[in-house]
């Protein structure tokens, strides 16, 4: 058996985890899976007319990173009855 000898290049991982393109590549996937799960009907009556899910930033120095998150109690309740951010990560 061959062994693989590699040295880790820490500053060039972390260049590449915060160049634009990959933080633009980062939020481009969480924006789709937030349109996956917007795309799931109403749970509740009245239909609800804004989004239950949302993008936000939370990225730090080292990496770009966002969440996909409810956008209150009722997205919450909705998220809960239809499991649709498993749904938005599974059809990806």
């Amino acid at each position: 058996m061959m062994a693989i000898k590699f040295k880790r290049n820490v500053a060039g991982f972390n260049e590449l985890r915060t160049r634009p393109a990959t933080d633009a590549w980062t939020r481009e996937e969480a924006e789709k899976y937030a349109a996956t799960a917007n795309a799931i009907p109403s749970t509740t009556s009245p239909a609800a007319t804004e989004p239950y899910y949302e993008v936000v930033e939370a990225g730090i120095e080292t990496r770009a990173r966002y969440r996909v998150k409810t956008t209150g109690p009722r997205a919450s309740r909705h998220e809960a009855k239809t499991d649709a951010l498993l749904r938005g990560l599974s059809s990806g």
